[in-house]
């Protein structure tokens, strides 16, 4: 399972860079595999750390650095963001705590 999260969230790095001329496409495969990711944990606390990376990563990140134009995207869909970037925040925060949490738990 740990290496079924962590590929699923290096597939999410890698797709982002690799179709970024496609945003269907990264839409769909980020949402495919946050599912992977969040059926093979089941857990609660992943799901709500899902929901908050999802919604703050673009309210913290990308509204402000946009609006004050520190930074701009290629594709700005959506408040100056690509609307596929909550789903890509969502799914590397959840990768990063089970990684995290597991590997705390092998030197524990």
């Amino acid at each position: 399972m740990p290496a079924l999260v962590f590929i699923s969230g290096s597939a999410s790095i890698f797709l982002m860079y690799v179709f970024f001329d496609h945003p269907q496409f990264i839409v769909l495969s980020l949402a495919i595999l946050g599912l992977i990711m969040l059926g093979a944990i089941w857990d609660r606390r992943y799901m709500l750390w899902y929901v908050v990376a999802f919604v703050l990563g673009p309210i913290i990140l990308d509204i402000p650095g946009t609006y004050f134009g520190l930074w701009s995207f290629g594709t700005p869909d959506i408040l100056g963001f690509p609307f596929w970037l909550p789903l890509f925040y969502g799914n590397l925060t959840i990768s990063f705590l089970y990684f995290v949490r597991t590997y705390k738990a092998t030197i524990d």
